[in-house]
């Protein structure tokens, strides 16, 4: 979904402006080829704490890390010139996937941490708003600095199901404030119980991701679906709060001993009564078997607040 008429989402992190009219399908093979040729993220948790322990403005060390980010980006994309100018790259060659219309992503990573660090509560507060704005528009500055008609840049709230745990890791091990084993990929905590619904749309609303031409998705976890009426009202909200990327998520339940699936979140199967079971929820973006997460992950996944009735909806 996109809240902009001159704009495509062909998936749950990207949005492409659309200036031609052209249309593709997930091929790319069209008028408007999506995707990301390259991703570098910045791990602005550390940015910003280095820059405080080395008496720095914060903003003023993002700005040389995000230029810095965008040189590396269009070194990297000459390469690839370099490479398919040489025959090296036939998916490019047979028109599959058009280089100049391939995005260089600036990935962000650590965003909740840094606010965090610096004191700014994590909820809809003019502070957070201020800080978010301010970091994601220094991004998308440069973006637009860089971008030719050629070299399209764009900005993307990462999932980071694997390098937000290794962020916070590697922060921990060099002596940075860690708040938690993986750091979040939304504008919220995900373990914070004391925001309800309609805050979510809120936080991934539009003064939240405006600057994010990449994407940012909210995934809303359910305990329970909701009721066609309750559904139907979450739809409004989004419209009104601006938050284009978004799903449910509601765990579901699978049975270890014989095999069934159920959409629902239990405490044993509704088949065989067994107790033996897994659950099956987003990692990020993908379904997976909560038993299979990375040892990290597993603690998040057990930190993270479900809404639970739902009552907590206005209808």
């Amino acid at each position: 979904m996109s809240d902009n008429a001159d704009s495509l989402a062909s998936c749950c992190r990207l949005r492409n402006e659309i200036q031609d009219n052209g249309f593709s399908y997930t091929l790319g093979a069209g008028g408007v080829s999506t995707g990301s040729k390259s991703v570098l993220t910045i791990n602005l948790n550390r940015c910003i704490q280095y820059a405080h322990k080395q008496g720095i403005d914060y903003m003023v060390f993002l700005s040389d890390v995000v230029d810095l980010v965008h040189k590396v980006q269009l070194s990297y994309d000459e390469n690839l010139k370099y490479l398919c100018s040489k025959g090296m790259l036939p998916l490019f060659d047979a028109g599959y996937i058009n280089l100049g219309r391939q995005y260089l992503t600036v990935g962000v990573n650590g965003l909740v941490e840094a606010a965090e660090f610096l004191g700014i509560e994590i909820n809809d507060n003019p502070k957070y708003v201020e800080f978010v704005q301010s970091v994601l528009g220094l991004v998308e500055t440069y973006n637009k600095k860089y971008r030719t008609a050629t070299t399209l840049f764009n900005c993307e709230m990462i999932p980071a199901e694997n390098v937000g745990v290794k962020h916070a890791k590697w922060d921990k091990e060099d002596g940075y404030v860690v708040p938690r084993d993986c750091y979040n990929s939304y504008f919220y905590v995900v373990e914070d119980d004391s925001l309800n619904i309609l805050d979510k749309f809120r936080l991934h609303g539009r003064q939240y991701i405006e600057h994010l031409t990449g994407g940012s998705a909210l995934h809303l976890n359910l305990e329970e679906h909701l009721s066609q009426k309750q559904y139907r009202q979450l739809l409004h909200v989004a419209a009104v709060e601006g938050c284009n990327y978004f799903t449910f998520n509601i765990p579901n339940t699978a049975c270890n001993d014989c095999g069934h699936i159920d959409k629902r979140y239990l405490k044993e199967c509704p088949v065989c009564h067994s107790k033996n079971i897994d659950y099956l929820t987003r990692i990020i973006g993908y379904m997976k078997r909560v038993s299979s997460f990375s040892a990290a992950r597993k603690k998040e996944a057990a930190r993270r607040y479900y809404a639970k009735n739902k009552g907590e909806i206005a209808c």
